[in-house]
């Protein structure tokens, strides 16, 4: 993650990061340990700390996510470490003017302090980013981008017309390749291509990284494609040495605010503001620091609420069989499969409260009741309450939350349940692995009450985002429900899998698609016979903003359900097909 800056006009230092979230400075250090042999690590630590105030929180050693640090010269290093009054046991034995990087592992002598390895050769960088810009070549005034409370939209203004950035110490054969390489980006930013002008510049960031020419168009293309790290770490390279850029300042506020680096956002825009750009520009900041307060606002809220209303049709509203027979006897009407039209109306409401920087404390509460016009005997009410408390140690969290439920069905009490959930997982760049444990009760009516079970389950689960719009995940589920009364058939073993797919399209439409089995394996006999289910579903929806008004979320679906059976009586398939409208406050 360090990038070495070539000279362009003045010489500039090295950069590590961005930050990535879950690094600490300490595994950074560890890191780096190699560029600075002759210093011990907690040397190391303060000098970087020394040279990087802005990269902190407060005065402490916690890094701010997506933040790049300033690589001293090893001397500078050495000078800055010099000033602390460290203790003799984390000083090295004797300082070094300067000394030569190196890539090779650190080794330890026998009393634990850092000793110098062999000399050997620095790694390179591995970046990657993605995205288009704006049209013209880098100007020290800003594009006129406009923003919504997405991260990132198309430019649709021309630039103000001003000199590019000067081409000083660069040979004329690498002037014009790189004139050559920024020309064809920008054709393809124009266009719209976005992938295609970042797949042409990744290769390229090892020899131009650092020309701030080059830089730029790399980094106003990754922040349209997404690549919001990416766009960052080039954009703070261009205004370490155009400090007056107020193009690449207005990109990179945008940047963290797509990260949610809200307090690095406004200060990116507060400079630009100061440089008293055009009109044009002026509007385009205008429009960011709004879009920056609405995101604050929504960000900050310590509650939420939502509002939502359903209708669709519903070809099986009993999830019951098309037989009207069963072991010689005449099936009850609303034993047999029915189907609807259906309405329906819910609310809910939420809570988070900060226990710690890093713990947290929320829970909520829903209603929701749906109305089948032709089988109102089905007509159910579910009431819902939650409470969570949630921590997290860099990319390691943990959670332990409590549910309960209360349901209705044609208005009369149906059933109730509540259940206990710990979760833990492991957070990557882009990945996560959650693991989790349920307990619950499941408990009905007295009428039907030899359906009480206690149900236990075990959940492993991943999530991988292989590009900035897509998301990707998979859980495989282990559980058992044991019936309360003795003689029940509602014990079971059940093993369920299910895979989704997330697809933000649009920045205002995203496409839902999840496929899912479940096994259902009945110890004991029904009527004599041995039962086992088998059930495949199939969902698809489509979260589409900005098509209703007043903030309204319509959301089109679909579901399919197809129960098979050994034992006849409950083989069925469904469809239900229907929409929401949601909004939230």
């Amino acid at each position: 993650m360090v990038t070495a800056m070539p000279s362009v006009g003045a010489q500039a230092p090295d950069l590590y990061g961005p930050v990535q979230p879950g690094q600490t400075l300490w595994g950074i250090v560890s890191e780096l340990k190699p560029r600075y042999p002759s210093m011990t690590r907690f040397e190391l630590l303060e000098a970087l700390h020394a040279a990087n105030p802005d990269a902190f929180i407060s005065d402490t050693r916690q890094l701010r996510a997506d933040a790049a640090l300033v690589l001293p010269a090893p001397q500078a290093a050495r000078e800055l470490a010099n000033r602390l009054d460290l203790p003799p046991s984390q000083r090295s034995a004797a300082p070094v003017a300067a000394a030569q990087p190196s890539a090779a592992p650190v080794t330890s002598d026998a009393r634990g302090t850092d000793v110098p390895p062999p000399p050997a050769s620095q790694p390179g960088n591995t970046a990657s980013a993605a995205g288009p810009g704006t049209t013209t070549s880098p100007v020290d005034a800003p594009a006129a981008r406009p923003v919504t409370a997405a991260p990132s939209v198309p430019a649709t203004a021309a630039a103000p017309q001003t000199p590019p950035i000067s081409r000083t110490n660069e040979p004329a054969q690498s002037a014009a390749a790189l004139d050559a390489l920024i020309a064809e980006a920008n054709r393809l930013r124009e266009v719209g291509n976005a992938q295609a002008a970042f797949e042409l510049l990744l290769p390229e960031l090892a020899t131009y990284g650092g020309n701030p020419r080059f830089d730029y168009v790399f980094g106003a293309s990754a922040l349209d494609a997404g690549e919001y790290n990416h766009a960052v770490f080039a954009l703070q390279r261009v205004v370490y040495l155009k400090p007056n850029f107020a193009g690449a300042r207005l990109e990179l506020g945008l940047a963290h605010m797509a990260l949610s680096n809200h307090q690095r956002a406004r200060a990116e825009f507060e400079r630009v503001r100061a440089m008293n750009p055009p009109k044009a520009a002026m509007a385009t900041l205008d429009r960011a620091m709004t879009a920056l307060a609405e995101r604050e606002r929504v960000e900050n809220k310590w509650w939420a609420a939502s509002v939502r209303a359903s209708a669709g049709f519903d070809t099986n509203v009993n999830a019951s069989t098309t037989d009207n027979q069963f072991l010689g006897f005449e099936l009850d009407p609303q034993n047999q499969e029915t189907d609807s039209p259906f309405i329906g109306a819910g609310a809910g409401v939420s809570a988070k409260y900060p226990l710690d920087y890093d713990m947290e404390l929320s829970g909520g509460a829903g209603l929701d009741h749906r109305h089948h016009t032709d089988a109102s005997f089905v007509d159910h009410t579910l009431m819902r309450a939650y409470f969570q408390v949630a921590k997290r140690w860099d990319q390691l969290f943990v959670s332990l939350g409590n549910e309960y439920h209360y349901g209705l069905i044609d208005q009369s009490y149906n059933n109730r349940g509540a259940a206990s959930t710990i979760s833990a997982g492991y957070a990557l760049e882009t990945a996560a692995f959650t693991g989790s444990l349920r307990s619950g009760t499941l408990r009905f009516n007295d009428a039907i009450q030899s359906r009480d079970v206690n149900q236990l389950s075990a959940t492993l689960a991943a999530r991988w985002q292989p590009a900035p719009r897509l998301l990707v995940g998979m859980a495989l589920s282990l559980g058992e429900d044991d019936a309360r009364e003795p003689g029940s058939d509602y014990s079971r073993d059940l093993t369920a899998l299910r895979a989704t797919l997330t697809w933000q399209t649009l920045p205002e439409l995203r496409l839902n698609t999840s496929l899912g089995w479940l096994n259902a394996d009945y110890p004991d006999s029904f009527f004599g016979m041995r039962r086992e289910d088998d059930q495949f579903s199939l969902e698809a929806s489509a979260a589409w903003h900005k098509l209703l008004p007043d903030g309204w979320v319509f959301t089109p679906n679909l579901r399919y359900i197809d129960n098979d059976s050994t034992v006849t009586l409950f083989k069925y398939d469904r469809v239900v097909i229907g929409f929401t409208a949601s909004r939230g406050f």
